[in-house]
């Protein structure tokens, strides 16, 4: 900005300071208004950011809520946890059971004779090591199809106690060797990894010696069941291969392990060591007291949250001020929203439970919610499906054949019919009847047989030759033995075989009109005692029926709805036709809470509209601060432009005044300021 370093010289006058004071007078009113109206746009801002956080902190508490497995979950528990370790799913089946336990089961051990040293020259050869089950009744051993055997070699340079205990260990054989002094010599321990019946040690010997089953060299560790000692059953038993067997409610159950998963639905259990002849009561029950602290904090985070709009909104009567917000339309309009969500009314789909307010939720008249604990615990144990209803994004069906699976964006609210015009199936491959009565023979000769299952083709499969006693038995072998082909493990592909008067079913696991079943080769022999056929059998059906007004959509067992309840699925068990009670879709008050607040809290919603608003406005404020400045400088500029002139003007004239004054003092007769006056000496 130009000055005049001049400037007050010629007429005594600060000009500076008048420009300055001239200036800021006139903007002074103007930056009052900027300065006050920034203030009032930053407190805004201020509370814009506060409002924002309240409503996403009310929106963390709805996580929970909306999702209906919080209010499905259910703990285990057993009286005696020194018996057993429980844990349930969320699918569990609920209710009291008493367990004994009558059995723990161990894995099969086996071991040699005793021998001078563990390093010395055993025998060599080959020996082959598999797990399975001896059925003492008809003196088979059937091999286990989950473990194929494995062959070893042993070679001569290699061919101690020890040295082989370590070709056991590095083989892939589902059995450990270990070589331990017992006091009177060394001896090798064969154990089974795995426990039960299913899978006791065979070790099948070829010694190099050429004797397979006497008690010189590598004979020493055939184990044959079938045999005896000296022939071929050379190992000592030492823990015998057993299942473990429990009682639960009266009913004796078996399995190969002490993990049972499968005896209550969705409830597992292990038999702790040493709990053989022990009781105790399992104990599984919903878990209610998640759902209450979720549906507190609800509360909690809603109150806060109106608490802080009355902060930023309302007026103080002590102070006499109103809150920031104060008139903010999009305050009030979310408020409102969220108002009308939590009073939805539910009848539709509820009948006890139609709304908040009917188990314990009640609106105050200052706006925020009371929860009555006991109420809601109360409505809780009564009707917990329609608890959920009111908050969660849910869906129930009276049938317990009848799953919810999904519900699509589009999908509205509401009970619907549901009627099955035709049950899912699955594909099969029937079997003729078989008019053979007493055991069936299988030679391992002809025992091959290959399938094609839901488009997969399986490899060569053989059926393990042996004499079966009756039909179930074989369906077992034949069904572990199909579902063990490295192609249908890789695709996912089961298969179920049955017994079915009298003759054998092969049945796809998958349901719809793609499950298929195709026996693609079989072996004479197979064939004749298993009843099979090449063949295509009969493919699955997709199941048909309506849901709502409108027909469905089927694909294997799941059913979509259409028109309404587009994208609400199910999934249909059973072989029932006809009605099938209602399936309820729900999109709780949680739910489409979480929803709503998505959608004011997201970049385009209204909250971060209205902070930009906010931060459009302040940075005008800066462009008027800006053009202010501009303003005073030029105005600054002229006043000393107008005030150097007169500064100039006025030392003019005073110049000219004073050379006036000394043109006429000297005058004659003009008094000289230094004469002395009449009277002076």
């Amino acid at each position: 900005m130009p000055t005049i370093s001049s400037a007050g010289i010629g007429s005594g006058i600060d000009v500076n300071g008048l420009v300055e004071q001239l200036v800021a007078a006139e903007g002074a009113p103007v930056k009052k208004r900027l300065d006050r109206k920034e203030a009032e746009l930053q407190a805004g801002l201020s509370a814009m950011g506060t409002f924002k956080g309240a409503v996403s902190e009310f929106q963390a508490s709805l996580a929970g809520l909306r999702d209906s497995e919080t209010f499905n979950a259910i703990k285990a528990n057993a009286a005696n946890e020194g018996v057993v370790s429980v844990s349930a799913s969320n699918q569990a089946q609920t209710g009291e059971y008493d367990l004994e336990v009558i059995e723990l089961a161990n894995a099969h051990k086996v071991a040699t004779d005793t021998f001078d040293s563990a390093n010395k020259f055993f025998g060599s050869g080959r020996i082959t090591l598999q797990l399975g089950a001896y059925d003492s009744d008809s003196n088979t051993f059937q091999s286990n199809p989950d473990n194929v055997p494995v062959t070893i070699d042993i070679d001569p340079d290699k061919a101690s106690l020890r040295d082989i205990a370590v070709a056991i260990n590095d083989s892939e054989a589902p059995i450990r060797a270990s070589v331990m002094n017992d006091g009177n010599g060394y001896r090798m321990v064969l154990s089974a990894e795995q426990p039960g019946s299913d899978n006791s040690i065979r070790v099948q010997v070829e010694d190099s010696d050429g004797n397979d089953g006497d008690l010189s060299g590598l004979s020493n560790l055939a184990l044959d069941p079938i045999g005896q000692r000296g022939r071929g059953n050379n190992l000592q038993q030492v823990a015998a291969a057993s299942d473990a067997r429990v009682r639960v409610e009266g009913i004796d159950i078996q399995r190969a392990s002490n993990d049972f998963e499968d005896v209550i639905p969705g409830v597992s259990f292990s038999l702790q060591p040493g709990a053989a002849g022990s009781s105790t009561r399992l104990d599984v029950q919903l878990e209610s007291r998640d759902v209450v602290a979720a549906i507190e904090g609800f509360v909690k985070k809603y109150n806060e949250m109106i608490q802080v709009v009355e902060q930023l909104t309302g007026f103080d009567p002590e102070t006499e001020q109103a809150g920031p917000l104060s008139g903010d339309a999009s305050i009030r309009g979310v408020v409102s929203m969220l108002r009308r969500e939590i009073g939805t009314d539910f009848s539709g789909i509820n009948e006890q439970f139609p709304s908040l307010g009917s188990i314990g939720i009640e609106t105050n008249r200052d706006g925020t919610l009371t929860l009555n604990s006991g109420r809601l615990q109360q409505a809780i144990a009564s009707n917990r499906q329609e608890v959920v209803n009111l908050f969660a994004r849910a869906g129930s069906a009276d049938d317990p054949g009848v799953t919810f699976l999904a519900a699509g964006e589009a999908t509205e609210p509401g009970a619907y019919d549901l009627d099955i015009t035709r049950p899912p199936a699955r594909g099969v491959l029937n079997g003729r009847a078989l008019m053979q009565e007493g055991p069936l023979v299988l030679n391992d000769a002809d025992n091959r047989l290959s399938l094609r299952v839901d488009g997969i083709a399986s490899g060569a499969l053989s059926l393990e030759p042996g004499t079966y006693n009756a039909l179930p038995q074989l369906a077992t072998r034949l069904e572990a033995a199909i579902n063990s082909d490295p192609m249908f493990k890789r695709n996912d592909v089961e298969v179920s075989v049955r017994a079915e008067q009298g003759r054998l079913q092969i049945l796809s696991a998958s349901y719809g009109s793609n499950s298929r079943v195709e026996l693609t080769d079989i072996s004479p022999s197979l064939s004749r005692i298993t009843g099979l056929a090449p063949g295509k059998g009969e493919s699955g059906e997709n199941v048909a029926g309506r849901l709502g007004s409108l027909g469905g959509r089927g694909n294997g067992r799941q059913l979509e709805g259409m028109g309404p309840v587009e994208g609400l699925t199910i999934q249909v068990e059973g072989n029932q036709t006809g009605n099938r009670g209602q399936v309820i879709f729900s999109n709780g008050v949680a739910a489409r809470l979480d929803q709503l607040l998505g959608s004011v809290l997201d970049e385009d919603g209204i909250l971060t509209v209205r902070s930009e608003g906010f931060n459009e406005r302040l940075q005008s404020i800066g462009e008027e601060r800006e053009k202010l400045a501009r303003r005073l400088a030029e105005t600054e500029e002229r006043y000393m432009k107008e005030f150097t002139a007169m500064d100039a003007t006025v030392g003019k004239m005073k110049a000219t005044s004073k050379y006036l004054s000394q043109q006429l003092g000297s005058l004659p007769g003009a008094t000289q300021g230094n004469s002395k006056g009449p009277g002076n000496s």
